[in-house]
């Protein structure tokens, strides 16, 4: 059976050119045997055209466009770095959006966690997979872990890891290697949970 279409957008700061993405992209695309489509929004097309940083524009705009890239899609999985997570969430009504996948979701922005972005987990129609480092200062194990999630999503931890999933020296691991690992979870999550199913 083929794995379905993975689509995978970038966070607000850096986009696919990033060490991470770029690195990540082809870990998934190995352990899944197939190309992994990247979405980079407009704003991040202009800076990366411009090499001016851009802040992104209003988050609704970019749900649409997330949308526009699937819309051809019979079904598909949608997955994002950060803002690009927290994008793909919003697109779990559309018949196609079979799965979502989240990289280090950004629950609250850094050191605010009253104004946190639990809302946009709460009416999710496909099931979620986040995978978090266990030190992201957008969402620490401490502060997660003492939240109520809705049953579809499953989260899954990186011990030591930040929100660029970069470990402290003392567990000894690379970002090559922590990566290899995030890709192996995936395809594992979604082997079990959905392309069971299709």
């Amino acid at each position: 059976m083929n794995p379905l279409p993975f689509y995978l957008a970038h966070g607000a700061g850096a986009g696919h050119s990033s060490t991470f993405l770029t690195l990540l992209c082809n870990a998934i695309s190995e352990q899944r045997q197939q190309v992994v489509i990247p979405v980079t929004f407009s704003y991040m097309q202009e800076q990366e055209r411009t090499g001016k940083k851009r802040p992104p524009p209003r988050f609704t705009t970019l749900v649409p466009e997330y949308a526009e890239c699937i819309a051809n899609e019979k079904n598909c999985i949608v997955a994002g770095k950060s803002m690009g997570g927290r994008v793909a969430t919003q697109l779990s009504d559309l018949p196609m959006v079979k799965a979502i996948v989240c990289y280090g979701f950004p629950f609250y922005p850094a050191g605010k966690p009253e104004k946190h972005r639990l809302a946009f987990l709460d009416e999710l129609k496909s099931p979620c997979l986040i995978i978090q480092g266990t030190r992201d200062q957008l969402g620490s194990y401490e502060w997660v872990s003492q939240q109520s999630l809705p049953e579809n999503v499953d989260i899954i931890w990186v011990e030591g890891a930040d929100h660029d999933f970069k470990a402290l020296k003392k567990y000894n691991t690379s970002i090559e290697d922590t990566i290899l690992e995030i890709a192996a979870y995936t395809k594992n999550w979604l082997e079990k949970n959905i392309e069971t199913e299709a």
